[in-house]
C-alpha cells in the first residue's frame, strides 16, 4: 500500500486530499471516503472534541483488501481552507465535493468502480451526490442519521438537558433559522447557534434524505454499531425502509466511529474519540470491502 496526494477540482474550490492504493495490480475499485459534520479533515480528526483517525484507519484496512480510497479535508479545512467563506456554504456546496470527487476519479484509467463510503451526516452527502448522478456503483451509509436533522439533534440534546433547556433550544433554533440571533443562551449552547454556520444549518434543516434515498438506484449499504450514543439502530432501520433492497448490517459493541465501546454511555466514550491508536472494529472493514467486491463485478 501506498498513499498520493490528490486534487479535487470541480466543484467551486479546491480540495485536497489522500488517495490510498493498495499493492494489488490493474484496475481496482475505489472507495470515495466522505466525513461526517464539523470541520473534519481527512483522517476523521476536528481536534480538540474528535481525534479517532477513523478514516485513515478504514483507507488503510481497505488497502489491504484490495480496495483503494480517497478520503480529503472538506472544505473549509486543513488543505481544503483556503478561498472558503463558511458563511455563505450551504449542504450543497458540500454535495458538490462529493461529486466533483467522483467525477475526478472516474477519469482514471486505473479505477474499476467508484463507490461513496459517507459516515454519519457524511452518508446524507454520498446519498445528495448519487440522487444527483454521480458515477457510482453503490454508497455505504455507516452511522447515518434515518431522521432528520432537527429531530436527530434535538433527541441527542434531550440525553444530556432538562426540558426546560431544551425549551429554550427549540425557541433559539426558530429565531436562527430566521436569521435572527438568538439571546441569552447558556455557554454550553453557544456553539450550535454560531453565526457562520446559519446559512448551512438551515439547508441541511430543509434537506430530505430519506425521501432521495427512496428513488436510488445503485446499490445501498447500511452499517450501524449499536453502542452508537449519536445515531442509532432505529435510524438504520428508517434507511432501510427507504431502500428495502439494502444490505444492512448492526455491529455488536461498535460506537458511531466504530471503535469498540463497553456501553453506551456518552461519558463513558469520550476517551474513544480522541483515541487515535484504538482501532476501527474488524466487522466495519470486512462489510465494507465484501460489499465492494460484490458490487464492482
Amino acid at each position: 500500500m501506498h498513499e498520493e496526494p490528490y486534487l479535487i477540482e470541480g466543484g467551486g474550490v479546491r480540495v485536497v486530499g489522500t488517495l490510498a492504493l493498495p499493492a494489488a495490480p490493474g484496475p481496482v475499485p475505489v472507495a470515495l471516503i466522505v466525513a461526517g459534520s464539523g470541520g473534519v479533515d481527512r483522517n476523521g480528526n476536528a481536534p480538540p472534541a474528535l481525534g479517532s483517525n477513523l478514516y485513515a484507519q478504514l483507507a488503510w484496512r481497505l488497502a489491504e483488501r484490495g480496495i483503494a480510497s480517497l478520503r480529503y479535508d472538506k472544505r473549509g479545512v486543513g488543505e481544503s481552507a483556503a478561498g472558503v467563506d463558511l458563511a455563505i456554504t450551504t449542504f450543497d456546496d458540500f454535495a458538490d465535493d462529493v461529486l466533483a470527487a467522483t467525477r475526478s476519479l472516474a477519469r482514471e484509467q486505473r479505477f474499476g468502480g467508484i463507490v461513496i463510503v459517507g459516515h454519519s451526516e457524511g452518508g446524507w452527502l454520498a446519498i445528495r451526490a448519487a440522487a444527483r448522478g454521480a458515477p457510482v456503483g453503490g454508497i455505504a451509509l455507516l452511522a447515518t442519521p434515518g431522521r432528520p436533522f432537527l429531530p436527530l439533534l434535538r433527541g441527542q440534546l434531550a440525553q444530556q438537558l432538562d426540558s426546560a433547556t431544551l425549551v429554550q433550544f427549540d425557541s433559539a433554533m426558530v429565531r436562527y433559522l430566521r436569521g435572527e440571533a438568538p439571546v441569552g443562551l447558556p455557554p454550553y449552547l453557544q456553539p450550535l447557534f454560531r453565526p457562520v454556520n446559519q446559512r448551512f444549518t438551515a439547508s441541511v434543516v430543509a434537506y430530505d434524505a430519506i425521501a432521495e434515498l427512496r428513488h436510488l438506484q445503485v446499490p445501498v449499504l447500511v452499517l450501524q454499531g449499536d453502542r452508537d450514543v449519536q445515531v442509532g439502530t432505529e435510524d438504520a432501520e428508517r434507511l432501510s425502509a427507504a431502500a428495502p433492497r439494502a444490505r444492512v448490517i448492526v455491529i455488536h459493541g461498535a460506537n458511531h466511529l466504530f471503535k469498540a465501546a463497553e456501553r453506551a454511555d456518552r461519558v463513558a466514550q469520550l476517551a474513544l474519540y480522541m483515541d487515535r491508536t484504538a482501532p476501527v472494529v474488524p466487522e466495519l472493514v470486512e462489510a465494507i470491502a465484501d460489499w465492494v467486491k460484490d458490487v464492482s463485478r
